[in-house]
């Protein structure tokens, strides 16, 4: 605390940075003088042409095409009409007595949960 005290004697409060008089008056003149002369460009707009009009409506169609495709090969959705094709069916695993005695085991639940989620599944 001494040392800062001692620095702020020494040096003071004060801004030791000056501008010149009346610099900021003709700040802009001056730098507008130094600028090479450009001509001036007029932009032209351009008119819309078919495929602008068209380009929202066809990406929409391709974005809708594209949720029909997935969900078709998501849903794998094939028909019995098909030559040559059979309808896809899901197998039912084969569970033994044995191995849901064991699931039971392991499930950690007491038999009123047990009783309560086999009563909600059917």
């Amino acid at each position: 605390m001494k040392e800062e005290d001692e620095i702020m004697r020494k040096c003071g409060n004060g801004n030791p940075f000056t501008v010149p008089e009346g610099y900021f008056d003709h700040f802009r003149d001056n730098v507008m003088e130094r600028l090479p002369e450009k001509e001036a460009q007029t932009l032209r707009k351009p008119g819309r042409t078919m495929w602008s009009k068209v380009k929202p409506w066809f990406y929409m169609t391709a974005v809708f095409a594209g949720m029909l495709l997935g969900i078709h090969f998501m849903l794998n959705l094939t028909s019995s009409d098909q030559p040559g094709k059979a309808p896809v069916r899901a197998e039912k695993e084969m569970v033994t007595d044995q191995d849901v005695d064991v699931m039971m085991d392991r499930s950690m639940m007491d038999d009123y949960s047990l009783y309560e989620c086999l009563t909600e599944a059917e």
